[in-house]
């Protein structure tokens, strides 16, 4: 199974130029991944985190740029088919189908089982991974049981700050850890994909495309737009949907613009802090937002 499409869940946080050096409109920094390609690029290509980013290079190689005070920023060599970004932790699914996570860990977070996955998802001080037999395992900081998932077979895992959802193979959703501000109720319908943010709230893709937002809406981050899409990524105060024509749609707090996606058509979207990231149809990479550590500007001069 391709990972679905995973946004972390982080602690709250404090473009268009192609790799390569070409700037473009102010405020977006770009980057080509690989040629656009069909359907495009597996899903958990690009992973936003506080104040960093990653994304596999068209080489299955892991770059990330941004804040790299727990080391976060630094992944280890080797090929990988996805990348998660926690609080301040990154993890990767190699290749292989094994783990490897870097950076802050002192919950434990950055060091996982053994064994083989399908995808990994990084939360705040927590990380979760789905299993091959369809079992979830997770690690990490367990102050609200956010890394005790229930027994089951899923297809999809999201970490955020303190909770954590799963999509069971039957397409309902199940949540669990930090529940005050009712992130970890999801309602009830049919569900292709879930996302965990880090300002307790959570986002669903229903079946029939529409999206549902549950938990804290202070800033209206789960207040989504009606319409049809075919991916949802929740942030800290803000989330991000990708429309069934191609589009970006954000909602929710907007000071940092992070809620003002550029134009164009993308097949991924990844939010967190007060940035977000995506990939184009076109196979180029673009990010928008708060950019005080360079986590969506940073330009790697070998391409991508």
């Amino acid at each position: 199974m391709r990972p679905r499409r995973v946004e972390t869940g982080a602690d709250p946080p404090r473009v268009r130029v192609r790799f390569g050096g070409v700037r473009g409109a102010a405020g977006e920094v770009g980057l080509v991944l690989a040629p656009a390609a069909s359907p495009g690029p597996a899903l958990g290509s690009v992973a936003t985190g506080v104040y960093y980013s990653c994304a596999v290079r068209s080489a299955g190689t892991v770059a990330c740029w941004g804040d790299n005070a727990s080391g976060q920023s630094t992944p280890p060599a080797g090929t990988f088919t996805q990348v998660s970004t926690g609080g301040y932790h990154t993890c990767g699914l190699r290749t292989d189908g094994t783990l490897a996570c870097w950076g802050l860990n002192a919950s434990g977070q950055s060091m996982p089982p053994a064994g083989t996955f399908t995808q990994v998802a990084g939360g705040g001080l927590h990380t979760c991974g789905l299993n091959t037999n369809g079992t979830l395992a997770c690690w990490g900081d367990n102050s609200y049981y956010q890394s005790t998932p229930p027994a089951g077979t899923f297809t999809q895992v999201a970490a955020g700050h303190g909770h954590t959802c799963g999509l069971n193979t039957n397409g309902t959703l199940a949540c669990w850890g930090y529940n005050y501000w009712g992130q970890s109720t999801p309602p009830a319908g049919s569900f292709t994909q879930v996302t965990a943010g880090a300002s307790n709230h959570t986002c669903g893709l229903k079946t029939d495309g529409t999206l549902a937002c549950w938990g804290n809406n202070y800033y209206g981050q789960s207040t989504p737009p009606t319409g049809t899409f075919t991916q949802v990524a929740a942030g800290f105060f803000h989330s991000c949907g990708l429309n069934t024509n191609g589009m970006l749609a954000c909602w929710g707090l907007n000071d940092y613009g992070q809620s003002t996606p550029p134009t164009g058509t993308f097949i991924e979207v990844s939010v967190a802090g007060r940035h977000g990231c995506g990939v184009k149809t076109d196979g180029t990479f673009v990010c928008w937002g708060d950019n005080s550590s360079g986590q969506v500007d940073m330009i790697f001069k070998d391409g991508f």
